[in-house]
């Protein structure tokens, strides 16, 4: 189900006795979680929360409590964190005994209980028997990673809810700086926040001194400025990060990874894939798949490719300590201005 719909519902107090949230967007599952306790705790006079961490205490106990029934309240909520066991390549694997217990308990839930599922992945298995059954019996809340048009959506609506005065150019900064992450984005609302707390307007000029660009993006504006053959304009960026102290090797494997996403963003794109496949597939977020669409035209397949084990063999010889680290960078730089 569609978050907002499904948290729409909780607030109207229609509640359900299974929920699994699936998606990696903090955000959105800590607000699931308190919209759902909030709305038990009303229908119950007070709450009765059990939070279970699966990676540490196994399953069994899961099921143990949403089969309990309370002396005090008519209505309980336990919490299971962390699964991963509907995921293609699990870490947790249930049992034949559980999965059967499970199934047995998705036909026929304790109706003093309400059960929460959080798994903090974007990709299922919806193959299996038993994430199929979850889908079927359970209220599934989707929590993955927002797009760009819906992360730009739901900030707008926040900052009306905290009535803060906020310049549509000033919105537009904070979400470039922060990569259209919605966790990160509304953290740093709560610092303009602070800001604004006597009415302040937020301009522009306030958001680019207060909200820190992540260093993704600037190594990403470093590989876009690489791959424009803007050599000054890297050299300036790459100056900048050595003198915040960031080390060569850790910029270099950055750089790597960057440049790893456009080719495999090149490659899906040939297969016909579109920006929400690919960030699905990838398990990055839709922006930066965006991002790596456009930086990546200015180069085919080949010369990406021939570029990519450049950089993997200078990875291996800055490893090894062969050569001075700071030097690799800009070998590769007079490279690419030669291709």
């Amino acid at each position: 189900m569609e978050f907002q719909k499904a948290i729409q519902a909780v607030h109207r107090g229609e509640l359900f006795p299974v929920y699994i949230l699936q998606g990696s967007e903090t955000f959105l599952i800590n607000e699931f979680r308190q919209s759902l306790a909030s709305a038990v705790e009303k229908a119950a006079g007070e709450l009765d929360l059990t939070t279970i961490d699966v990676e540490e205490s196994g399953w069994d106990p899961v099921l143990d409590e949403a089969e309990m029934y309370s002396f005090f309240v008519d209505q309980r909520l336990i919490i299971a964190d962390h699964i991963d066991f509907i995921c293609s390549q699990p870490s947790q694997k249930l049992t034949d005994s559980q999965q059967t217990r499970l199934l047995e308990y998705l036909d026929n839930p304790n109706p003093a209980s309400h059960l929460l599922l959080v798994i903090p992945h974007d990709q299922i298995d919806k193959r299996r028997k038993l994430t199929k059954a979850l889908i079927q019996k359970g209220q599934f809340v989707d929590t993955t990673p927002l797009g760009e048009k819906e992360v730009y959506q739901y900030i707008q609506s926040y900052i009306q809810g905290e009535e803060l005065k906020i310049s549509r150019e000033a919105v537009q900064e904070l979400l470039i700086r922060t990569g259209y992450q919605l966790s990160q984005t509304i953290a740093e609302i709560q610092k303009l926040k602070q800001f604004a707390v006597d009415g302040n307007s937020i301009t522009i000029e306030v958001v680019r001194t207060l909200v820190t660009r992540s260093l993704e993006s600037d190594v990403f504006e470093l590989t876009n400025a690489v791959l424009a053959k803007d050599a000054s304009r890297a050299i300036q960026i790459y100056r900048d990060l050595i003198l915040m102290k960031h080390e060569p090797i850790q910029l270099h494997a950055l750089i790597v990874s960057q440049f790893r996403l456009f080719i495999q963003v090149k490659l899906m794109q040939r297969q016909g894939l579109m920006q929400g496949d690919i960030a699905q597939v990838l398990s990055v977020h839709p922006y930066r798949v965006k991002l790596a669409m456009q930086a990546s035209r200015s180069m085919d397949l080949q010369e990406l490719a021939i570029l990519y084990d450049s950089l993997i063999e200078a990875d291996f010889r800055m490893k090894i300590g062969i050569g001075q680290k700071e030097t690799y960078f800009y070998l590769i730089l007079t490279k690419i201005l030669q291709l």
